[in-house]
């Protein structure tokens, strides 16, 4: 199935747009964090819940690169948001 809608907070689209509008002219990349919902009528819909702008290693405008230190603190950032986010449902 293919994906029907997206639904993300305030906060997480504030990040994005604040981190899109700090380097305008270059690339940059994140990690969005969230769940994919089923519903009965078979839409399928994102829920985004989380944000992680990952700062450029490289400054070439050509490319996005982060280190693999950053990725890795950023997953675990990612898993302890999952755990704790699970915990509260």
């Amino acid at each position: 199935m293919s994906l029907t809608s997206v639904k993300m907070s305030e906060d997480v689209w504030l990040t994005c747009l604040t981190h899109a509008l700090s380097t305008e002219t270059e690339e940059i990349m994140g990690l969005l964090l969230g769940d994919i919902q089923h519903s009965k009528n078979g839409s399928v819909t994102a829920l985004i819940w989380g944000a992680l702008p990952q700062p450029r290693c490289d400054r070439q405008k050509d490319r996005v690169e982060t280190n693999p230190e950053q990725l890795t603190a950023a997953s675990v950032q990612a898993e302890i948001s999952f755990i704790c986010i699970k915990l509260l449902i």
